[in-house]
């Protein structure tokens, strides 16, 4: 029997679809130092890509559907805010429909790995899901659900907050991506990382609680860029933990991956030393030697 698409569970020919939005692959490979990928295999060991991963997800139409919401949120915010010149956030359905579609995409990886949160909370994230699958493929009377959905926009001087705790914090979160499922202090929520953009959706409670401006769906208050309550629901306490989880894999680097690292950079020092890369890296060094340097005192 042949797979079903994940949207609209026809029984058809899947595409090859990106895990992450497509978007987010090209701006990581053109801002790095190296000019391409680190990826993590299901060993937690590191290899090189040219492209993020693909799975077979989608059918070609709800492919399309889902591309159209990526590229308007690529277009009107995801590169205004990476350039620094977002001046202004469109009022617009894609922006919910957006952070859905990601939430619908890490829920099905979250699944397909049986995390323990997801087999713990399957009968409500299954719920979730049908009301989210609705909603994006235009169901009437369809809604997403009683929960709300959150995009948030990470910035070095909100990271610097953490590297206390964590010295790599800023460089993991603004140049690494991933999907998780947090459950800390009586709140869950998916969490998807997207170098520094953040998209939440609620699991419970149904809202985030003290964060405002940051709320997509079902009510756009998205309108400023600094996120509000960080520290709600172990919030910072899960970006840590994510952080700690990037810091493995590169512990895991082999010689050889090394010396391919340090010959691409070596071969256009230019393109390396201009980079995002080495910018965060430089960053993020200055700013926790001048912690130590302030609790020294």
């Amino acid at each position: 029997m042949e797979p079903l698409c994940k949207l609209c569970k026809r029984n058809t020919d899947l595409q090859n679809s990106h895990i992450l939005p497509r978007f987010l692959g090209k701006y990581l490979k053109k801002t790095s130092a190296t000019g391409f990928l680190i990826a993590e295999n299901n060993n937690g060991n590191p290899y090189r890509q040219q492209d993020l991963a693909k799975t077979k997800l989608l059918c070609i139409d709800c492919e399309g559907l889902l591309n159209k919401t990526e590229t308007f949120f690529a277009n009107n915010v995801f590169h205004p805010f990476k350039e620094g010149n977002l001046k202004n956030i469109p009022i617009d359905d894609k922006l919910g429909k957006f952070a859905i579609s990601i939430g619908l995409r890490a829920l099905w990886i979250m699944q397909f790995i049986e995390h323990p949160i997801a087999i713990k909370l399957k009968d409500k994230l299954e719920q979730l899901e049908n009301n989210w699958r609705g909603y994006l493929l235009g169901d009437r009377g369809a809604t997403a659900g009683e929960t709300t959905h959150h995009i948030l926009l990470c910035n070095e001087k909100l990271l610097a907050l953490g590297l206390k705790s964590n010295p790599n914090l800023i460089y993991n979160i603004l140049r690494t991506s991933a999907y998780y499922i947090f459950e800390k202090f009586d709140n869950a929520y998916i969490f998807a990382n997207l170098a520094g953009v953040q998209v939440i959706s609620m699991i419970s409670p149904d809202k985030l609680p003290v964060s405002r401006g940051t709320e997509v769906y079902p009510n756009q208050t998205f309108g400023i860029i600094k996120p509000a309550g960080i520290g709600w629901g172990g919030y910072y306490q899960n970006l840590t933990e994510f952080s700690a989880k990037c810091n493995n894999p590169l512990g895991r680097i082999s010689k050889d991956y090394k010396n391919t690292i340090k010959y691409s950079t070596i071969n256009n020092i230019q393109k390396a030393i201009d980079s995002e890369d080495v910018r965060i890296l430089k960053m993020q060094q200055n700013l926790y030697s001048c912690f130590q340097e302030e609790s020294e005192q």
